[in-house]
């Protein structure tokens, strides 16, 4: 059995679904029933980034070039980022079977 690593997502239209990130394999599932949605957030989750990140304090930035597949840190900080580019929520607290 792999790791994985699971989080809610959500349209703007309240559209719920989840990201399935495989720890050991390093590849994302998502599972979202908004073809086009899905498709977005499949495509961002492919690209690579450099975004702005905290450094030593919430005011001392850096930019830091992202692949979000290649860790789970990596993933989580282009999540951060997802709403803005695909218009698809990471809901946080949502949990996820």
């Amino acid at each position: 059995m792999s790791n994985q690593f699971k989080v809610g997502i959500r349209t703007a239209k309240d559209e719920y679904g989840y990201i399935v990130y495989d720890l050991d394999n390093k590849t994302v599932q998502v599972v979202l029933a908004n073809e086009k949605a899905r498709q977005d957030v499949e495509n961002y989750l492919a690209g690579t980034y450099v975004i702005p990140s905290a450094d030593q304090t919430l005011l001392d930035f850096q930019e830091t070039t992202v692949e979000p597949t290649s860790s789970l840190d990596n993933l989580k900080l282009a999540l951060t980022r997802m709403w803005g580019k695909t218009g698809v929520y990471v809901d946080w607290s949502h949990p996820v079977p």
